[in-house]
């Protein structure tokens, strides 16, 4: 089992227990505003994308790294992050991050707190080459952990996302190796 820490948050792989509350944050209409790709509509759909993270924890050549993010002090349950390998090979391959974090949480800066610590971990223990991610320009939020995590900007997708019934604008962000290992000093 993978478990990371920082100074106030605890990222490790789901649990049983985590189901429900995975299931809170998957069916939160707001959490998931912006993207539906996340969002579940039953705790059927809830339980099959539960159960996958739980088997892909197991596997030798894992692709996907989806983490609780738990309060340290309360154990409260905060949200979700992960990394999903999208190239052919994992090590020295392409991840993808995204996260997920329940309403009374935001902006306590737990978000970037994990991503940060993520990345680190893509980088260090997986052996990752690049890491991705992105969101829909309207989700400012979402951008500011990219920027604070000092992810580079790699593109603006204009009309690139069908969302409330009209196409709206996404931006891309990327961080390698080199560029995370200049940041630590490395």
């Amino acid at each position: 089992m993978v478990k990371l820490e920082t100074e106030r948050l605890i990222m490790r792989d789901n649990i049983e227990e985590d189901l429900e509350e995975l299931h809170s944050l998957m069916s939160d209409s707001e959490v998931n505003k912006y993207d539906s790709d996340f969002n579940s509509d039953s705790f059927d759909s809830t339980r099959k994308i539960f159960k996958d993270s739980i088997e892909e924890a197991g596997k030798r050549d894992r692709r996907k790294f989806w983490f609780a993010i738990v309060e340290k002090d309360s154990a409260e349950y905060v949200g979700q992050i992960g990394i999903t390998i999208v190239s052919d090979q994992i090590k020295n391959g392409v991840g993808q991050m995204a996260y997920f974090i329940q309403k009374e949480y935001w902006g306590r800066g737990y978000t970037t707190e994990a991503a940060k610590k993520i990345i680190d971990f893509a980088f260090e223990d997986i052996g990752l080459h690049k890491i991705i991610t992105g969101c829909l320009t309207e989700n400012v939020a979402s951008e500011k952990v990219m920027k604070k995590c000092n992810m580079v900007k790699e593109a603006e997708l204009v009309k690139h996302v069908w969302h409330e019934n009209e196409w709206k604008d996404r931006v891309e962000y990327r961080l390698l190796r080199e560029e995370w290992e200049r940041m630590n000093g490395l």
